[in-house]
């Protein structure tokens, strides 16, 4: 089902591609050609979504032991910065055409926007229904904290952006009819792509931060502490590394030093349950915990690589 949607969402932007660089051409919008370039970017973008979707949902092997956990935030990643990049080229030619206007055909922007306000339309409602069911299909399956993918969600806002400056062309179109008002297309052009950007950076810091397996985790070390130390026989923690490879897992490692050597493995295992146990409550979906004897303090949380 999921593939059907997808494969409908590309086959629309074709079409508004194609129409977008003719009647571009014909009419003299730059509005038009730069709308066409953007929406090839996301004809690539949904496909690299695609593919992060089969990637994702495959097994792991011993070649492959995380499987492909990250190609949600790699695509995530890759779409994202694309669309960064190409909001900041179109406010550079949005300002280079307000100083040097050029004579549009407004006809065929009113038209040729109308059609690609409705095909991105349908394609960001139809990505919207699939980040649902994803949810929902997660929701069905896990029993800690969700979120939405941030792969699809980056190939939707790909798609919004476009209904966007759809939306802009149009308004340009009715505005360079009526008083032949040039300039508007590209102020215009400039507050459309000023909003994506505001809305595509938490996207972009969110995907880089999971590829550099930096620490993007809600728990404080306060919290932490207070959890790994509430057994008074746990003296420290040392060699703590968080991840969230992807927008669906959050992992976590550390060693813990017990005061007392002599412990039985069923009393270890009690402790380490019980720490576990919290940090799932907390979201944590993959926790490791290696026990170590006092002879292995370090009296340093951190890992030195």
């Amino acid at each position: 089902m999921q593939a059907k949607k997808i494969f409908w969402i590309i086959l629309f932007n074709l079409v508004i591609i194609a129409a977008e660089v003719v009647f571009g051409l014909l009419s003299n919008s730059f509005a038009l050609i730069a709308d066409a370039l953007h929406n090839t970017a996301d004809v690539m973008a949904i496909c690299i979504t695609y593919i992060a979707l089969v990637l994702g949902t495959k097994k792991t092997t011993f070649r492959y032991t995380f499987g492909f956990i990250k190609a949600e935030m790699m695509a995530a990643f890759i779409n994202s910065l694309f669309l960064f990049l190409a909001m900041f080229v179109m406010i550079y030619h949005a300002i280079d055409k307000l100083l040097h206007p050029e004579i549009i055909e407004p006809l065929y922007m009113i038209s040729v926007g109308l059609v690609a306000v409705v095909a991105n339309g349908v394609s960001a409602y139809l990505l919207h229904k699939i980040g649902v069911e994803h949810h929902h299909h997660d929701h069905d399956h896990e029993h800690h904290h969700h979120h939405e993918d941030a792969n699809i969600k980056s190939a939707y806002l790909h798609m919004l952006s476009d209904a966007l400056i759809s939306v802009g062309v149009v308004v340009a179109g009715i505005f360079i009819y009526f008083f032949q008002i040039y300039s508007i297309d590209s102020i215009l052009t400039v507050v459309f792509s000023l909003y994506i950007l505001k809305h595509t950076y938490p996207l972009l810091t969110k995907s880089f931060y999971a590829l550099m397996d930096i620490n993007a985790s809600q728990i404080t070390l306060d919290e932490l502490h207070e959890i790994i130390k509430a057994d008074s026989r746990v003296l420290e923690f040392h060699d703590l590394h968080l991840s969230q490879p992807s927008s669906k897992h959050e992992f976590i490692s550390f060693h813990i030093v017990l005061e007392d050597s002599s412990l039985t493995l069923e009393a270890i295992e009690k402790i380490t349950k019980e720490i576990e146990r919290k940090l799932h409550a907390k979201g944590f979906d993959h926790i490791l915990i290696q026990v170590d004897s006092k002879a292995h303090a370090k009296e340093n949380i951190g890992c030195v690589l």
